[in-house]
């Protein structure tokens, strides 16, 4: 019961915190993490629910795009806890493709490697959210974006 409530109080304080205290990257990965879970309750409408004995399609599309965009957060924000959020996006969308390899004994894995991961990116995007609020309390407001891509940066 705890991993269906957990994810969802983590979610019910880390989108309205970022909201309200965040900048333009908290409040895009907030609304990544928003839509994968709305997005994963159509998943399950039309598809039911999970097994955990195969890949589920719907799970992969949903991650593999919420991987792209954070990504992308993380390549363009001026902060540090988006590479985090994103790293851990990236081990939800192996956890898909460790499991094609493995049907039978990969179960209690698959889920570790596709539900877990959200946890933490909740907590880590409270964590940024509350580390830019003191920041910006205390130096002003700063740029949320770099400047130069990470991706065209000459040394």
């Amino acid at each position: 019961m705890l991993s269906l409530w957990l994810p969802r109080l983590l979610l019910c304080l880390a989108i309205p915190f970022a909201a309200r205290k965040g900048d333009e990257p908290e409040r895009l990965a907030a609304i990544v993490l928003l839509a994968t879970f709305l997005l994963d309750a159509v998943n399950h409408l039309v598809f039911g629910d999970p097994a955990w004995f195969e890949v589920n399609p719907g799970h992969f599309v949903i991650d593999l795009w919420a991987f792209i965009t954070l990504t992308w957060v993380a390549l363009h924000a001026n902060r540090a806890w988006p590479l985090w959020v994103s790293a851990l996006q990236a081990i939800v969308v192996v956890g898909h493709f460790a499991k094609l390899f493995e049907i039978d004994v990969a179960r209690i894995s698959y889920w570790a490697m596709t539900q877990l991961p959200y946890w933490v990116q909740l907590l880590i995007l409270i964590g940024g959210t509350w580390t830019h609020a003191e920041r910006e309390q205390r130096i002003g407001r700063y740029r949320s974006w770099r400047s130069v891509p990470a991706t065209n940066r000459t040394a």
